[in-house]
């Protein structure tokens, strides 16, 4: 119960405290995503359940930008901004996180997985020399050592309420792994479950602020289609 209640006290100061990026995130709902849409695949034999796999990169060198990193290859980029799924369905997103980072501004609250099937995450983090570890079933990670997050929300007035956040430590690995035509260490990998529901437009964006000194580190690409805002859309 108290842990409802501190949920719902951070989740409505960060809804209201963060009127200028609220308008931001709706501003971008409302756009048209400039990447081919990626659509959750139904898992064989699991009716309504379906897989999304994305990564997260210190760059743009790899995902959907073009050759050479598009116009801003140093900005830091999801693989997709465009995520696509069916009314109802469970989703299980697997994020590959290539990224290094630091710490929280808001550690107590992003620093937990929230909105998850369990309230919970598995993650596999791997070593410095890019070693894979057991996989461990978290609800809440070092708040200090953060790459990104995946960060959704709904969008006023467009589908069912839902709100699933969930932390993506840094990679500590210093090996070299070939992703496409771009070279990083080996990944975080961070799997789990939620379920959607109405038809609508979901919101979704990274919380660890890494993206310029504008907007305390969340213009640039905190806030530009195709690095760490996209959407989700439910049809």
């Amino acid at each position: 119960m108290e842990r409802s209640k501190a949920f719902a006290t951070a989740l409505a100061s960060v809804v209201l405290g963060g009127g200028a990026l609220a308008l931001a995130g709706v501003a971008l709902a409302s756009a048209t995503p400039h990447q081919s849409a990626k659509i959750c695949q139904p898992i064989v034999g699991e009716a309504g359940h379906c897989s999304l796999t994305i990564d997260s990169f210190p760059d743009s060198l790899e995902g959907m930008h073009g050759k050479g990193g598009g116009p801003h290859p140093d900005w830091v980029s999801y693989s997709n901004d465009n995520l696509v799924a069916k009314a109802g369905s469970v989703i299980t997103m697997t994020i590959r996180q290539y990224d290094s980072g630091g710490p929280l501004n808001n550690e107590a609250f992003f620093g937990r997985v929230w909105g998850t099937t369990g309230g919970t995450a598995q993650y596999m983090i791997p070593t410095e020399k890019g070693d894979s570890t057991p996989v461990q079933t978290l609800s809440s990670v070092d708040p200090t050592s953060i790459g990104h997050t995946f960060t959704l929300r709904g969008v006023p007035g467009s589908g069912s309420p839902l709100f699933v956040s969930v932390p993506l430590p840094a990679s500590p690995s210093t090996n070299s792994e070939t992703v496409g035509d771009a070279t990083y260490g080996s990944p975080v990998v961070v799997t789990f479950s939620f379920k959607v529901g109405t038809p609508g437009v979901y919101q979704w964006n990274c919380e660890f602020p890494c993206g310029g000194s504008r907007e305390g580190q969340f213009g640039y690409a905190m806030s530009s289609w195709g690095y760490m805002s996209g959407t989700l859309t439910v049809k």
